[in-house]
């Protein structure tokens, strides 16, 4: 399915007005809303198979829609179909939801214009400043493809941009171990940051840095499109050691009224650490950096850890010792949660949400509590991962678990919007 082109008149408007509320997050802090109506207002003829708008239904959608908005915000029409909200001083993800909500409900209601059909059912996609861009052009893009996304199966009526789900089953493209180590000597790897929330006030605890490849043809490419690769021509240890050493190195240098009360993940695997170099190489990026070794966090996938023979649980002490933080990584097989937090002895355990999705309450609940019990056991203390459903929030927050990181708090981000984010 594709989107009519806006019309240009309604666009620049939009752009012109998103300008204005760039500048004024920039000077005051915040974030600001921008929500994509597409109303199912229209018919297919079966005269011309065109579209035929219910005459005067637009501009009813339009009226209506002012009522709710405040003087601050903007409704615009982009075209024949499409309508956008800037709402303005938006806080967060969830204050984005809850305007699209009651903005459903206002909609929910008959309208002279169609009074056979009733009410009018509409989808919503949203995007936010500065998480899911920081110029217009960008801001309306993402709004049109979480639009786009209220199509896919299983999706609701309103959605907020995600960019995951644009690579989700994207498959490796098979590059060569001299293209792999061309993109490190080209500076082609970036790094984005997900920040990770404190519950239930949603304030940035952490940051956990992820590997993007920009590439000069296909465009930014995830982990899943070029990891296969560099395992197999034995480059991803060169990836791990570029990823460690830049993301110590740029978290150090942002402001410390950024940083403050925040830690630094990062992704390694027990390959890495048993190397015999990773020791040594840690103790570099710790002196090159000068960040305190307790900002720091080494997350390690839990199903990496069961495939890797056990020779990584004799480097962990040496690990240890320089007074690193530990992750267990990705949880979501929960039989194999007390052997792993004996054998690596982690400060955090990541709880992967998408295991409970559906689930009754009080099952979900029994089995967190089954885990609080495991990690305080060793030591350990549970975070929420992969939360992006308003159930899934509900599940962490009634199970009093502290930290939670997912979509539905923050996707990740270019590192010049972390800073934007953790002063609002």
């Amino acid at each position: 399915m594709e989107l009519p082109q806006d019309d240009p008149v309604g666009r620049h408007s939009l752009e012109q007005r998103m300008v204005l509320a760039i500048r004024r997050v920039q000077k005051n802090g915040g974030n600001f809303a921008l929500l994509l109506i597409r109303p199912r207002y229209c018919q297919v003829s079966q005269v011309t198979s065109g579209v035929v708008v219910h005459p005067g239904l637009v501009r009813q959608t339009h009226d209506r829609l002012l009522t709710l908005v405040r003087c601050v915000d903007s409704v615009v029409l982009l075209n024949g179909q499409n309508i956008a909200i800037l709402a303005e001083d938006v806080k967060g993800a969830l204050a984005a939801r809850c305007l699209a909500r009651r903005l459903h409900a206002l909609l929910d209601s008959p309208f002279s214009a169609m009074a056979e059909r009733g009410a009018i059912d509409s989808d919503m996609g949203i995007a936010l400043y500065p998480i899911h861009g920081l110029t217009p052009p960008d801001l309306i893009a993402n709004a049109k493809v979480a639009l786009l996304q209220t199509t896919r199966p299983g999706a609701t009526d309103m959605e907020l941009y995600n960019p995951a789900r644009s690579f989700v089953g994207a498959a490796d493209r098979g590059f060569s171990g001299a293209e792999l180590m061309a993109a490190i000597d080209h500076d082609e790897l970036v790094l984005h940051y997900q920040p990770q929330a404190r519950l239930p006030d949603d304030s940035v605890s952490g940051v956990e840095a992820l590997l993007r490849w920009q590439h000069p043809r296909y465009g930014l490419l995830y982990p899943q499109q070029f990891f296969p690769s560099a395992r197999l021509h034995g480059v991803f240890l060169s990836l791990e050691t570029w990823a460690l050493r830049h993301a110590c190195m740029n978290f150090a240098s942002w402001p410390p009224q950024v940083t403050e009360g925040m830690c630094l993940g990062i992704n390694v695997s027990p390959a890495f650490l048993c190397d015999a170099a990773f020791p040594l190489l840690l103790d570099a990026v710790i002196a090159e950096s000068a960040l305190l070794p307790c900002r720091i966090r080494l997350e390690i996938n839990a199903d990496d850890l069961v495939l890797q023979p056990t020779e990584w649980v004799s480097r962990m002490p040496a690990v240890r010792r320089r007074g690193v933080g530990i992750v267990l990584d990705h949880v979501d097989d929960l039989a194999l949660v007390p052997k792993l937090l004996r054998m690596l002895k982690p400060g955090i355990v990541k709880l992967d949400m998408d295991i409970f999705i559906g689930e009754d309450l009080a099952f979900v609940h029994g089995i967190i509590a089954d885990l609080n019990e495991w990690a305080e056991k060793y030591g350990a203390r549970l975070m929420a991962q992969n939360v992006e459903q308003v159930s899934q929030l509900a599940y962490v927050l009634d199970s009093g678990i502290g930290e939670g990181q997912g979509t539905l708090f923050y996707p990740p981000l270019p590192a010049v919007a972390v800073s934007a984010l953790h002063n609002q």
